[in-house]
């Protein structure tokens, strides 16, 4: 997998008064066997707290955001998963992604595509 880019966003509130904006996405796009691939993730944005609260990571304190993270950790835990859009809502499941994460090793497998700022 040759990564390409990495980014996040806020899930735009959607009609129908839905809670869309309780959730965040990740995006990752990556080139794989020659082709092109996006892999969207979208979590509930309190996880990152979560994660800051458990003294996984913090956000805040490291300087980059959770779903800048969200969508590399995922398609390496998961590599061989056909659908290339996914959906968090368990905190377990989340929580995992980070297992044994280090944003210096991250940054060190994606020199450049893992920014230094909160955005």
């Amino acid at each position: 997998m040759k990564l390409i880019s990495v980014t996040g966003e806020n899930v735009p509130p959607s009609k129908g008064g839905s809670p869309a904006e309780t959730f965040d996405r990740s995006i990752a796009t990556y080139e794989e066997n020659g082709e092109q691939k996006t892999l969207t993730v979208t979590y509930v944005r309190y996880f990152a707290k979560v994660l800051a609260e458990r003294g996984i990571y913090d956000e805040e304190a490291e300087g980059v955001p959770v779903h800048h993270l969200v969508a590399l950790l995922f398609a390496e835990k998961y590599p061989n998963l056909p659908e290339k859009r996914h959906y968090i809502n368990d905190t377990d499941s989340f929580t995992a992604l980070f297992e044994g994460f280090s944003l210096a090793a991250f940054r060190d497998r994606y020199p450049g595509l893992i920014g230094h700022t909160v955005a």
